[in-house]
Formats: structure tokens, C-alpha cells, sequence
């Protein structure tokens, strides 16, 4: 059995199986995402992207793409494959991209663990949080088959993923048939990343100006606030941090910090961050953060750079 897993704790804890472990490395809740981009196009434009927003040399993150593709590519197609990935919208689009790419290279042979939450661990976030002893039970105990209607079901919630129209996305979670059964609910909080009606803020950024709105608070404390009311998420720090960058951009921020938040190459968390009065009167309804400092985002394949898209909590509204 090879295993494909998100995270290198993971991995490490793994090794006790002694099988192969791929450990796999990439972000697909976050940055640039083309249907009709080529393998190569995608690795190129995704490197520059998160350089730019993260820190990520892209030397470093096209040298990881290719070297992880190519174990991939090196497998027998008789090969049994393992993929373990969580409940949030993290875990579930690397794996409907996985699933997608392993059978579209003719794999067949695939399992997978999956699990939403653990006994005893009250804010379950992912799989690093059990010990070797308990992953290797869960493999022994959970590890199923993947079905043809499995697979159908992340490649066409992928193709809807890396759409422009993010209405095709939103037809697919209505459509959903939940084969894949923490899929819908992660696609679902996704939605909630487009700007809302109300603010033009999507649901994450609302609830981090409120948090900030009673009084400053250090980034350690907003991202682990965050991550324990946003459980679908599962937002890593330094995607966080791009977002929060986002607020405090152009001439009429709506966020100050202290000092640079973390980035790849500085990851220190010692930033502590405060609202401005364009914050508050934001949340007050008194302005759009279009007015304040527009946006210039991506969600899989759409890239938001205008008042386009709301999402009033239940549906997506052409503006």
C-alpha cells in the first residue's frame, strides 16, 4: 500500500506501517486555479502567486511539484493507494484534485481514511493530532474502498472548483450527492470566502474585524480564536496571514499591525494587529470594502479583482 498524506507529522507518524508515504504539499484552498492550464502553466503561475503573497521561494515550490508529481508518475498503476484526508475545505480539495489526477493516470486501486473527528479531542483540526498508535488503528479499523461514484464525484467537484463561473460551483453543492461524505460541507464554507452582501467582507474577514472591534489582539490568539469557530476550514497560519495582508493594503486599510505578519521566510507570529476607523465603520455598514481597498483575490478558479460576486449567506448574487 503507497499512502498519500497532508502534512509531514502525518508522514513521520506513518512510518510504523512501513509502507511508502507520499507526503503531499500544496494549498489547493488557496491561489490561482485553471481548468485549462496546462500541468506545467499552473505549477508556474501558482509558484509566482505564493511568492508574492507568502514568501514561497518559487524555485522551491516548483522543484516540490514536479518532485511529488514524479512519485506519482514512478508508481506502478497496479499500486494500492491510501489517501488520508480530513473533514475541511483544506483536506477535501487536495483530495478531489488527487483523486482526479490519480484517475485520470489510470489508478484504480484506491482507499481512503477520512474522518471529521476523533473521540476524546474536543476541536478536532486534523490528523497530526493523533499519535502513531491511534492512526495506525484508524487505518486498520477505517480504511475503505474509493467507488467509481467517489471518483465521478471529485472530478466533477474539481472541474467546478477551477471554473471562472463560480456559479458552476454552486450548482455542484446544491447538485452534490455526498458520496464523498465531508466534500459538500467544505465546498459549502468556500462559498463563504466570496465577498458578502452586506460589508463586500467575506465571512472570515467579518469575524476577524469583530474579534478586533472589542480590542487589539495578537495574530497566536486570532488564528487559534479563528480556527476553533471556523472548523471547516482548516485555514493554515500563513494562509491567514495573506488574507489579513489583504485588509491592511492601499490607502484606506481596515487593519494596522505592529510588525510584519508571518510569511514563509519570517514565520515568528509576534505581530499584534488593531481595527481602524474604517474597519469599524465597515462593520457598521457605513462603507464597502470595495470602497476602501478593492480586492485582487483567488477562489479555485476565480479571480476576484471587481464588485462582481456577493454571497448573502444562502446563494451567490450577481452584482
Amino acid at each position: 500500500m503507497i499512502h498519500i498524506v497532508n502534512g509531514d507529522i502525518v508522514g513521520k507518524k506513518l512510518k510504523r506501517l512501513n509502507d511508502p508515504i507520499i507526503v503531499w504539499h500544496e494549498m489547493y484552498d488557496f491561489g490561482p486555479l485553471k481548468a485549462q492550464w496546462s500541468e506545467q502553466e499552473c505549477i508556474t503561475r501558482r509558484a509566482a502567486y505564493f511568492e508574492e503573497t507568502v514568501g514561497v521561494p518559487a524555485s522551491l515550490f516548483i522543484h516540490t511539484c514536479r518532485e511529488q508529481n514524479q512519485q506519482i508518475d514512478d508508481l506502478s498503476r497496479d499500486e494500492e493507494i491510501s489517501l488520508w484526508f480530513e473533514h475541511d475545505r483544506y483536506d477535501q480539495t487536495m483530495l478531489i484534485y488527487l483523486l482526479t489526477v490519480l484517475s485520470e493516470k489510470g489508478f484504480s486501486k484506491l482507499h481512503m481514511v477520512s474522518i471529521d473527528r476523533y473521540e476524546g479531542i474536543k476541536y478536532f483540526h486534523g490528523m497530526s493530532q493523533l499519535t502513531s498508535e491511534q492512526l495506525i488503528q484508524l487505518y486498520n479499523e477505517d480504511c475503505k474502498s474509493i467507488s467509481v461514484e467517489q471518483i465521478d464525484e471529485a472530478k466533477a467537484a474539481w472541474k467546478a472548483y477551477c471554473s471562472s463561473n463560480p456559479l458552476d460551483l454552486e450548482k455542484w453543492v446544491k447538485q452534490s450527492s455526498c458520496n464523498l461524505p465531508f466534500l459538500k460541507q467544505a465546498l459549502q464554507s468556500h462559498l463563504s470566502y466570496f465577498p458578502s452582501l452586506k460589508t463586500g467582507l467575506n465571512e472570515v474577514e467579518n469575524l476577524t474585524l469583530s474579534m478586533l472591534k472589542e480590542t487589539s489582539l495578537s495574530f497566536v490568539d486570532l488564528f487559534s480564536s479563528l480556527s476553533k469557530k471556523r472548523i471547516l476550514d482548516g485555514l493554515s497560519d500563513l494562509h491567514y496571514a495573506a488574507i489579513l495582508n489583504g485588509l491592511m493594503q492601499r490607502q484606506n486599510p481596515l487593519l494596522t499591525s505592529n510588525v510584519p505578519l508571518p510569511s514563509f521566510t519570517s514565520p515568528d507570529p509576534a505581530a499584534v494587529l488593531t481595527i481602524t476607523q474604517n474597519g469599524i465603520d465597515l462593520l457598521d455598514s457605513k462603507l464597502d470594502r470595495f470602497e476602501c481597498i478593492g480586492m485582487d483575490w483567488w477562489l479555485g478558479g476565480v479571480h476576484l479583482t471587481e464588485d462582481r460576486w456577493r454571497w448573502d449567506g444562502i446563494q451567490l448574487i450577481l452584482s
